[in-house]
């Protein structure tokens, strides 16, 4: 089979050889404590598959290790537990499979590493357990945690995850399309209502005058035409949306995978991480059953792994250490999923020591990240907090499990990138608790439009716990920060606008009369924030920006509105935790950096637009190379983006003009193109450009990159 073929079927291959390593992994924890010959048939069956599937392609590494597992797996068939030998060779099988498939996933040939030492483990581990040997059986749980078994007569397809993705997202924009049809229908009716009062208007000035157009009653019928075709508009309308809202759902179901996907293999973590390190440790799972986004899913896998090693190597003591403390030998690490309407909240909890305040103290003065006095003030909650910072981490040397350099800044990241927030609690002697909460979906959502100044913004609706309109009188300050008086309640405060680091000219003109202004409520935080306009609810297709909303992260991508414009969706969690340090309300007085945008496109000059206002850049568009040196003219202006290919005056032309001009000689100019040939990208250096970019490049975040680069930070 050629490489074309091979990557057509890759991913087909990918999930199905993963499903079978995930019931490989825990069927064998199952087995270990438990002897079950109808589970060890399914996982020989399950190992005789993957063989095959793997022999088809020619992937050898793979159906040997696979066909090794099917005759370790023999020996339990006799109804005897697994040996803890031949547990860990399975386990070892399973995630030396599992490296493989992720090498073909990144683009590389799926092979298998140390396949001897796998095979000998394998060879040697088919013994049964000795009698009466005991396995820690982990505390109940919800979900099932041997591998769930198909039911007779259901029937599966397996597709690409990319092409579901790919559906959905049609759909959605498809049903977002659909939205419009009513209003313009709507519309049309509005019309041929004023048309027919137009029509008897002039009829009886026409009798007035004693003669009636015979064209009044063909008026009068293309009227009655109209409105025949609007109210059968409004019917199909009605119509597409039930239709719709039943496909959308249909999808979302598709997209919504069990959160054992997550969850399962954090058993095979534990056995490992905890045998590393000579500690006993059972996993108890809840909420297996409960549905996400496979997306979330994928993200969050990784971020729990990590909590777990953290809860095994910090948190749980050695067997002697516990049973001194009057705990069992072995630890318990409970991960929880609890589904909370429109979000979703994973606990990683354990029952070890808890987390040493002083420690925290002591590695945050060495490492240089406060002076001893500083440590010595900070409250419990202000130095647990220090475990979320880049780089940070209490361990003195590096390990296997962890203490590699890499801290708890990745739990933290991966919650922020999925607009959720991750909270942590302790209890010294008792043990220690993440709390991670986002939502169930990132692929669509309900948004509160909002304005800043003349910049038209959406945060996810489900983050925003009211809308409130604030008087003068209810604004003030508490311990010296500012904040608004909502019910009975004191809550922090900050313009928007100051938040995002826009410049005052944005925000900071008092409003007239009552100060619109949402609360937001995330993790158990609120914060309430000041805006010039609430303007309603609506649903959104969100599109992620890639490295484009990489320097930005306060924006978590972009969506259409039902009117077709173009609008940022803001990320909640990133505005909280930056509203953490905003102290005052009196921000820089220093007015905006300007920046004209021309090109003639529409949809590519109000896509740069706003990610530029998004970052805190003014913006003056212009449509061509004319009206790009008319902007320059009417205010000064510290950079220009510039297409090539413009009517009237092209970027060329224009870049040529302003490098003669000795007022604008010096401006920053960058070329954005869909010319990228190395004459093109010479062409324009040699006019004067500072900067060449093709449009793709601007898709990958390139823009704002250069941008900065030419200008300091906006401030």
């Amino acid at each position: 089979m050629d490489e074309a073929q091979l990557r057509e079927i890759w991913t087909v291959f990918s999930a199905e050889a993963r499903e079978y390593t995930q019931a490989i992994a825990a069927g064998a924890l199952a087995l270990e404590r438990k002897a079950d010959a109808a589970l060890v048939e399914e996982l020989q069956r399950a190992a005789h598959s993957l063989k095959g599937a793997a022999a088809s392609l020619g992937f050898e590494g793979i159906e040997r290790i696979a066909h090794a597992v099917e005759d370790c797996l023999a020996p339990a068939g006799s109804g005897a537990a697994l040996a803890p030998a031949a547990v860990q060779a399975l386990l070892a099988a399973a995630r030396a499979i599992d490296e493989a498939l992720e090498r073909g996933d990144a683009g590389g040939r799926p092979g298998v590493e140390r396949i001897p030492d796998l095979l000998a483990a394998l060879g040697a581990g088919g013994a049964p357990a000795a009698a009466g040997a005991e396995i820690p059986e982990a505390p109940a749980s919800s979900g099932s945690a041997a591998p769930s078994r198909r039911a007779r007569g259901e029937r599966a397809v397996r597709v690409s995850a990319a092409a579901v993705d790919s559906v959905s997202r049609h759909v959605e924009l498809l049903a977002v399309g659909q939205a419009r049809v009513e209003p313009r229908a709507r519309r049309l009716l509005a019309i041929q209502a004023a048309c027919d009062e137009a029509v008897r208007a002039a009829a009886g000035e026409a009798e007035e005058l004693g003669a009636a157009p015979a064209s009044l009653e063909r008026l009068r019928e293309l009227l009655r035409e109209i409105g025949a075709l609007g109210r059968e508009a409004l019917h199909e309308a009605a119509r597409q949306r039930v239709e719709a809202a039943a496909l959308r759902e249909d999808l979302r179901d598709l997209r919504m995978i069990p959160a054992a996907a997550a969850l399962e293999p954090l058993r095979r973590t534990v056995r490992e991480a905890a045998g590393a390190l000579g500690k006993h440790v059972v996993v108890a799972l809840s909420g297996t059953d409960v549905k996400l986004d496979r997306h979330m899913v994928e993200e969050l896998r990784p971020a729990l792994v990590h909590l777990v090693r953290n809860a095994i190597d910090h948190g749980i003591e050695p067997p002697a250490a516990r049973l001194a403390a009057g705990k069992p030998a072995a630890g318990t690490v409970r991960v929880e999923v609890e589904p909370r309407g429109s979000r979703v909240a994973v606990a990683v909890a354990d029952d070890g020591a808890g987390v040493d305040r002083g420690r925290i103290r002591e590695k945050a003065v060495r490492s240089g990240l406060l002076d001893a006095a500083a440590a010595a003030a900070l409250d419990d909650a202000a130095c647990l907090e220090l475990l979320f910072r880049a780089r940070f981490t209490t361990a003195d040397e590096v390990t296997q499990v962890s203490g590699r350099g890499v801290g708890l800044d990745v739990v933290r990241d991966v919650a922020t990138r999925l607009q959720g927030t991750v909270a942590v609690e302790s209890i010294p002697g008792k043990g220690t608790r993440f709390l991670v909460d986002v939502p169930l979906t990132l692929a669509t959502t309900s948004g509160i439009l909002l304005r800043l100044g003349g910049i038209l913004a959406a945060v996810p609706a489900e983050a925003v716990e009211r809308v409130v309109r604030l008087a003068r009188s209810e604004l003030g300050t508490v311990a010296g920060r500012a904040s608004a008086r909502i019910g009975e309640a004191q809550i922090p405060y900050a313009p928007l606008g100051q938040v995002l680091g826009m410049p005052r000219a944005a925000w900071g003109a008092p409003a007239a009369g009552p100060q619109p202004a949402i609360v937001l409520a995330l993790g158990g935080e609120r914060m309430a924030f000041g805006v010039d306009e609430v303007i309603g609810r609506q649903e959104l297709v969100v599109s992620s920006l890639g490295r484009i909303c990489a320097p930005v992260v306060h924006l978590a991508g972009a969506a259409l509105l039902e009117d077709g414009s173009l609008v940022g969706v803001l990320n909640a969690a990133e505005l909280l935790a930056r509203s953490r340090r905003v102290a005052a309300l009196e921000p820089a007085e220093a007015p905006p950096q300007r920046i004209v945008v021309a090109d003639d496109s529409p949809t590519t000059r109000a896509a740069m637009k706003t990610i530029l206002e998004i970052a805190g850049y003014a913006v003056a568009p212009a449509a061509d190379g004319e009206e790009a040196l008319q902007r320059l003219a009417d205010a000064p202006c510290q950079l220009l983006v510039a297409d090539i290919q413009m009517p009237r005056l092209d970027g060329l032309a224009l870049t040529r003009r302003i490098r003669a001009d000795p007022r604008l000689r010096s401006l920053p100019v960058v070329l954005v193109t869909s010319l990228h040939s190395p004459e093109d990208r010479a062409a324009g250096l040699e006019a004067g450009a500072d900067g060449y970019l093709v449009k793709a490049e601007v898709e990958r975040g390139m823009l704002l990159e250069m941008v900065r680069r030419l200008l300091p930070e906006p401030p």
